[in-house]
């Protein structure tokens, strides 16, 4: 069963700064095919949402990469059959701790 997916304010800003940032150093493909292969990324997601590590400080938090250059931390609420996306930023800016 597929969970629904909810994005927080932070996450949707994340997004776009990335969004942003190519538009303004790469073409417009390159737009579209981040776009296209991040929302592929959240379809799997909703069909198999412990795909990434799950935190081991907070109850119910996953993080990892999407995809080489981003980084995407999420919230599953098995009650409201949702994950929520806290975060996407890139992985550049600090990347994971090992």
């Amino acid at each position: 069963m597929a969970l629904e997916i909810i994005w927080t304010p932070r996450a949707e800003k994340g997004f776009n700064k990335i969004v942003g940032y190519i538009e303004e150093n790469w073409t417009q493909q390159e737009v579209r095919n981040f776009v296209r292969e991040s929302f592929s990324f959240f379809e799997l997601l909703t069909e198999h949402p412990e795909i990434l590590e799950k935190s081991r400080k907070q109850k119910n938090v996953y993080r990892g990469p999407m995809d080489k250059h981003n980084i995407l931390t999420y919230r599953i609420k098995p009650r409201k059959k949702q994950i929520e996306l806290l975060n996407i930023r890139s992985a550049k800016r600090i990347p994971l701790k090992k």
